[in-house]
């Protein structure tokens, strides 16, 4: 349907716009242009055209004077004199008087009629130009009420009341009120962006009658002089995407399926094409492969961005390649959607690719391009509520804990720059996080009893599979996993007991599967259990070819575990394809040696009793007696440490981060 134009919004004088007067009046009126460096008034021209603007909340007084301070060549005499100009005791009118003879000097500045030059700054189409004329006509509208409430609320700007002069106008044609010359858009109170904003906050700490009554408010509004906002679908959408967010999938659902209705009645394509785009996102049924989108006009780029995440998956069966293919197609739509469609940038939508790559070069066992990922987008983005930066924290946070940093994990996640601003649901993700990290540090040290007395009762929602720390718990359900990740969990379960030989099938199958789709970290570990496993069928030299393939790849240390499981698995093999010669031995020693201090740096205590054990052995059969008393005594120490921790019922720091953990979040869920 046509929506007609609306019509001009009335303009009130705020404290801050008589700050941006005296501002201009000094830079084009009062002192010489000479006075100025030109760095500096090209510094001032971008806070008082960034004001202007009207873009994002008005800064307060101390703001825009810390702003003005930072400018470059603030020593000179004339940048001195100006800001002495905009001291408060200068500033302060005091009186309605003062008030009046300064928007009187303003209405001088303007040129003489017929003598307007283009070169000057306040002509009469100028940025500068219009904002003074509409303020002084904005101040010839005012009462003498209002004008002494102007000067009052500017007073308390100056002193630091940042909400002084920023109250909502009330609107009533049976009163003078602080308009004294009304105009027809005077008359009417239209649309302001306060109700959204307090939408946005329930979103935030996920308070679902706030958001439902917020949004309604926003969208009663006065938008235009029509009989019809023509607006409902975008409320609609709006309720969906909270619901989304808070993983309300029925209700999102609900309203989403209305929102579509609605859409295809107004004619409204854009807007279809975001709730269509928004329906494909919803979660399916666990055999079905979701969705992805066609490239069209209207698609937004993070729909696309969204769509590797679909493809990361792996029920997808699809290679990582589709996903960097589908990726490269985000990125290109990016600009597209910025060059031809005249889009505003957005920073958080381009960083967005970069995290993305991170995730996908994880995926792909390349850590070290996933870290330079991580780093773009920790340089380039503020943080705080910043989505791209939150998950590239929390996924560098993990890559270090399983280096065996645990507290310096830790402690990059409780820092407030991290937490500070998050909304509830990204709170829930960093929680998980951190309980992530404590659980594995309790699985690789083997803390049984805190495990189940401590963490296991404390656990926030979020993916959870208990094989990930311990074995003999069940399969879950649903497992993202099906293809690779649970045959080699599987595999491992059954090495215990001596009985990998049993899941062959099923771990070449899995083998195929992450060949296939590029999952290196996978394929390397599987390849690992294969040669494990060909030692129990005498394949010894087939077995030392495949750990010899892979060492290669691991050795640089980018997965401390994976390095070694790979060397105490070659020095095995090796051992077994020398047929135990003294050769042999000596050359798997220093594979052992390796081994045990990535096992001893990551705190894997039942992995490093084994290496230490096997090294004793070794040296004692090379004849290395007081390298096989060293072994054997850190062996002893070792399953000391193994005993004392399972049976360790809390740590006291432990205790300490989730007591912090659970503060933070209760404080940010108060705000």
């Amino acid at each position: 349907m046509e929506v007609t134009d609306a019509p001009p919004v009335c303009f009130t004088l705020r404290p801050h716009h008589l700050h941006l007067l005296v501002m201009i009046t000094l830079l084009f009126k009062r002192f010489p242009r000479d006075r100025f460096d030109a760095k500096f008034v090209a510094r001032m021209h971008e806070i008082i055209i960034r004001e202007l603007s009207e873009t994002s909340a008005p800064m307060s007084y101390g703001e825009i004077m810390s702003e003005i301070e930072w400018a470059p060549e603030t020593n000179t005499d004339g940048m001195t004199d100006f800001l002495k100009c905009l001291q408060p005791k200068n500033l302060d009118f005091g009186s309605v008087d003062r008030l009046t003879s300064f928007m009187t000097m303003i209405s001088s500045m303007y040129p003489a009629s017929g003598t307007e030059s283009d070169d000057t700054e306040l002509h009469r189409r100028s940025y500068y130009g219009y904002f003074c004329r509409r303020a002084m006509v904005a101040f010839k509208k005012l009462s003498f009420a209002g004008a002494t409430r102007l000067v009052q609320d500017h007073s308390a700007w100056l002193q630091g009341h940042s909400d002084a002069g920023y109250h909502k106008v009330e609107v009533d044609p049976m009163s003078i009120g602080d308009v004294l010359w009304k105009t027809t858009s005077d008359e009417y109170e239209w649309a302001l962006p306060g109700s959204y904003a307090q939408f946005e906050r329930a979103v935030a700490v996920n308070d679902s009658n706030l958001g439902h009554e917020s949004l309604r408010q926003f969208f009663e509004q006065h938008f235009h002089d029509g009989s019809d906002s023509g607006l409902r679908q975008h409320a609609l959408l709006n309720l969906s995407r909270m619901h989304y967010i808070r993983n309300e999938y029925s209700a999102a659902r609900k309203f989403l399926t209305e929102a579509i209705d609605v859409s295809r009645t107004s004619g409204d394509k854009v807007t279809l094409q975001h709730c269509q785009s928004l329906m494909r996102r919803m979660p399916r049924p666990w055999v079905e492969k979701p969705p992805v989108n066609e490239i069209q006009p209207a698609l937004h780029p993070l729909e696309v961005v969204f769509d590797v995440e679909k493809l990361i998956h792996g029920l997808s069966e699809q290679p990582l390649s589709a996903a960097f293919e589908k990726l490269t197609q985000a990125i290109g739509l990016y600009d597209h959607w910025i060059d031809v469609q005249g889009q505003i940038p957005n920073d958080k939508e381009e960083w967005s690719h970069h995290a993305v790559q991170s995730v996908l070069w994880q995926e792909a066992g390349c850590s070290r391009l996933a870290a330079i990922e991580e780093n773009i987008v920790t340089l380039f983005s503020p943080g705080g509520d910043d989505n791209n930066a939150i998950v590239v924290t929390l996924n560098r946070a993990y890559r270090r804990a399983r280096q065996g940093e645990y507290r310096g994990a830790l402690g990059d996640l409780l820092l407030p720059a991290v937490w500070r601003g998050l909304t509830l649901t990204d709170i829930g993700r960093w929680t998980w996080q951190i309980w992530q990290i404590l659980a594995t540090r309790a699985s690789r040290r083997g803390q049984i009893r805190l495990w189940h007395d401590f963490l296991l009762p404390r656990r926030p929602a979020g993916p959870y599979d208990a094989r990930d720390y311990f074995f003999k718990n069940p399969k879950p359900a649903k497992s993202s996993g099906a293809l690779i990740r649970d045959p080699l969990i599987d595999t491992m379960e059954l090495r215990e007991t001596d009985q990998s030989a049993y899941t062959i099938e099923r771990l070449l199958t899995a083998l195929w599967h992450a060949e296939y789709q590029f999952r290196f970290n996978y394929y390397r570990t599987g390849m690992l259990m294969l040669a494990d496993i060909g030692l129990e069928f005498g394949m010894t030299k087939r077995s030392q070819q495949i750990a010899e393939s892979i060492l290669p790849q691991v050795i640089a240390g980018d997965d401390l575990e994976q390095r070694a499981l790979a060397c105490f698995t070659y020095a095995r093999c090796t051992i077994a394809a020398g047929e135990r010669s003294a050769d042999s031995i000596r050359a798997a020693i220093p594979f052992l040696d390796k081994a045990e201090k990535d096992y001893e740096k990551i705190e894997c205590l039942r992995s490093l009793a084994d290496v230490q054990y096997l090294l004793s052995v070794l040296h004692h059969n090379v004849g290395q007696e007081k390298e096989r008393d060293d072994a054997a005594a850190r062996t002893l120490k070792t399953e000391e440490l193994i005993a004392s921790e399972m049976a360790l019922e809390s740590e006291k720091w432990v205790e300490d981060v989730w007591r912090l953990v659970t503060d933070i979040g209760a404080k940010m869920a108060m705000r």
